[in-house]
């Protein structure tokens, strides 16, 4: 991995810290219209959207490029995300949006959107319930009140039905690669709250942090010996093939009972690490291929 995109993903990590706690944008007075013109950063928001039947003028790119984007915004703008601001701004400009809705992680690119008139909120879900909540929140944005409210009641029972019948529930840590650095995801992490709702028991080592990621050793992991090891390498698109490599075979964790199980897996794609509206798929996911629960 790059030193830049080492430094990159620290300082990704280093904005979650400061935003998790941060208060998000006011919602628009009662009564007042519903914005026009919207941009949807993430998955979830863009396809919350698509679903509510609000096209956006432009989404925000994600990691697998448009595979987790609704075929209803086929055909709408994509914008390069960067850190730590997000969009390019003038880019952003350009569009004119009313409304922009975005996640902590362009903590400081918000700012700068509101210098530009524009109305931001944070509405990326951080937990398997917060995607209910800002379903709903959504569509009180959006002038889709009562259709964000059957939507978010659709997604409940879709969940519900994928968490049916759990027989086991193993021991899982889940490893955030950032180079040969591994971070834990923590329970008040999106992954960490995706695993505990597909019966996984999410082992943390004893660590804590805001952001729901800390760094951990590779003697820490070793000493929680899990059952289930999920790594997810994290890092520029041309990096991830090496990474990838290296936790598949990384010599540390050879004696660890996930290992010797065969139960190390690597993950590539970002759904445990962003939330999106298929969100009752990812469960049946982790619990076909990884939890044998």
């Amino acid at each position: 991995m790059t030193t830049r995109s080492h430094r990159a993903t620290l300082a990704l990590l280093a904005l979650l810290v400061l935003a998790i706690g941060a208060s998000q944008s006011t919602l628009p007075a009662a009564g007042a219209a519903a914005p026009k013109r919207i941009v949807a950063l993430t998955p979830f928001s863009a396809n919350t959207l698509a679903d509510l039947g609000v096209r956006p003028v432009a989404i925000g790119e994600t990691l697998g490029g448009r595979d987790r984007f609704s075929s209803k915004l086929k055909g709408v703008d994509t914008l390069t995300l960067s850190h730590p601001n997000g969009p390019n701004m003038e880019e952003l400009a350009v569009l004119n949006p009313q409304l922009v809705l975005s996640s902590p992680t362009w903590a400081k690119g918000a700012k700068t959107m509101r210098d530009l008139d524009i109305d931001v909120v944070d509405s990326d879900p951080r937990s398997v319930e917060d995607v209910f909540v800002q379903t709903r929140r959504i569509g009180s944005l959006v002038g889709r009140k009562d259709a964000a409210k059957t939507l978010a009641a659709k997604l409940r029972k879709q969940v519900a039905k994928a968490r049916k019948g759990i027989a086991r529930r193993p021991r899982v840590l889940l490893v955030l690669g950032v180079g040969r650095t591994p971070f834990v995801f923590l329970p008040n992490s999106w992954g960490g709250d995706l695993v505990a709702k597909a019966g996984g028991r999410l082992v943390t080592a004893g660590v804590e942090s805001r952001s729901g990621f800390a760094r951990i050793s590779d003697e820490a992991i070793l000493a929680a010996n899990p059952d289930v090891i999920l790594a997810i390498p994290h890092a520029n698109s041309d990096d991830i093939p090496e990474i990838t490599k290296f936790l598949r075979a990384n010599p540390s964790w050879k004696d660890s009972k996930a290992v010797e199980s065969g139960r190390l897996y690597v993950s590539t794609d970002n759904t445990l690490l962003q939330a999106g509206t298929d969100v009752a798929n990812v469960i049946r996911k982790l619990r076909r291929s990884y939890l044998d629960n």
